[in-house]
């Protein structure tokens, strides 16, 4: 059986001997258990923020896994109240900073250091990843930009281009008949980008009518992917739909799909994942919901050591079919906190997200809530478009009963240009008004 294009990433990342048999799950294991240990030392050492903070650690201790999980979690407050204070090596070594302002988050924003090394893995690791969805020679449509050194479409597009592929960068999508006319003149075989931006160029797609063997593959990354959106993009384009979750903070690649529907294989070497109750900080078996907590084994810039993501996902059980030892992440993460209460109890983005993106006609929305009233912003030029989405937030329980109740109403504002909902690439949320 031909080794996958993940397990060819794996075997030359952790330097493995064998360079036709993958490492077992155990060998996985254990590798990344001396990693560990190795990052804390380098930590401890190094970094003014962790010589506090794993004040209590003996660095010369072995550390199991076991012990691993016990170590001192640390949150992004840590990062956005004194970066420099992680950092392990030189400000000369650092080549790009990469500031991040949360949404929702007041104060400072976060401010990420990445080296030269660390970058290149990022590439080294898309490179591998996108080789399920274009080959030498295709087209790949990037929905992002990609003239900003050390951005994720750079990276990204720096990647295709080493495995053959021609990848153009569209920009940050704002009309979505543009992107399509320009999938279209540029001949793409792929497409990559937001779910939200990928819908709409979808609904365009199918709105002119256009044939469904033109585009090979969508990867759609950078925000969460609501499963009525994979199943849009599959209808309109007919062709496989892949996902795959990162984080800015760990090096923007986390996770992908080795093929659709068979979750996310997680980048074991330089994510190591744990999940664990919110509440007590314990782990959780696997196949069980809980906070994602990372750690970058080999970042040695500015390594994160058990930070605490805020976003909810679960490991899935069991090996992939195709045999990997790469744990799998479920394609449904979404961010803790992510829901309000509107008076009969509490509405999340993950359900609107379900039961408004199912609407016919309906290409894109954001929504914002304010004492007792929820607006939306729909987009999309279809007759009875508005019927349809008060009749779909009637049908969410918590809405139709503060509905009921007199203590929800619903205002809703078509918006017919092809824009979407939400500027630019900000992540989507109930925005509190």
């Amino acid at each position: 059986m031909a080794l996958s294009f993940l397990d060819q990433w794996l075997i030359r990342r952790m330097k493995w001997p064998d360079a036709t048999v993958p490492p077992t799950s155990e060998e996985v294991r254990d590798w990344q258990c001396h990693r560990l240990r190795d990052v804390v030392v380098h930590a401890r050492a190094n970094s003014p923020f962790y010589a506090r903070h794993l004040s209590d650690i003996d660095p010369s201790a072995s550390c199991s896994m076991s012990d691993f999980s016990h170590l001192p979690m640390m949150t992004p407050d840590d990062v956005r109240n004194g970066p420099e204070q992680l950092l392990c090596v030189s400000q000369d070594e650092i080549f790009r900073v990469v500031t991040l302002q949360s949404s929702g988050t007041t104060g400072p924003p976060k401010r990420i250091f990445h080296t030269e090394d660390d970058l290149e893995a990022t590439v080294d690791y898309f490179g591998w990843g996108m080789s399920n969805l274009v080959e030498s020679g295709q087209t790949a449509l990037v929905l992002m930009p990609g003239d900003r050194p050390g951005g994720v479409g750079k990276l990204l597009m720096d990647a295709l281009t080493r495995t053959g592929a021609r990848a153009v960068a569209h920009g940050v999508m704002e009309n979505s008949d543009a992107a399509l006319d320009h999938c279209l003149n540029e001949g793409a075989d792929c497409i990559v980008g937001s779910a939200a931006h990928v819908n709409m160029l979808a609904c365009a797609w199918e709105k002119r009518g256009l044939p469904k063997d033109r585009i090979r593959s969508v990867l759609l990354c950078w925000d969460v992917t609501p499963i009525a959106i994979v199943r849009n993009v599959e209808r309109a384009l007919g062709c496989q739909v892949f996902r795959h979750w990162g984080m800015i903070e760990t090096g923007l690649g986390g996770a992908v799909e080795c093929s659709p529907g068979s979750g996310l294989h997680l980048r074991e070497t330089d994510v190591f994942m744990e999940i664990i109750d919110p509440e007590s900080g314990e782990l959780v078996p696997d196949g069980t919901f809980g906070e994602m907590v990372v750690t970058t084994p080999l970042r040695r810039g500015m390594p994160l050591i058990r930070y605490r993501t805020g976003d909810m996902g679960r490991i899935l059980t069991g090996l992939c079919r195709c045999g990997s030892p790469l744990r799998r992440l479920d394609p449904l993460v979404y961010r803790m906190g992510d829901g309000v209460d509107i008076g009969s109890g509490l509405l999340t983005l993950r359900e609107l997200n379900e039961a408004l993106y199912i609407v016919p006609g309906l290409e894109d929305f954001s929504v914002s809530f304010n004492d007792r009233v929820l607006s939306f912003r729909v987009c999309g030029n279809d007759a009875g478009l508005l019927q349809r989405v008060q009749l779909a937030m009637e049908h969410i329980p918590v809405v139709g009963q503060s509905i009921v109740s007199g203590a929800l109403e619903i205002s809703i504002n078509i918006n017919r240009n092809g824009t979407p909902a939400v500027p630019g690439l900000g992540k989507r949320r109930i925005q509190i008004d």
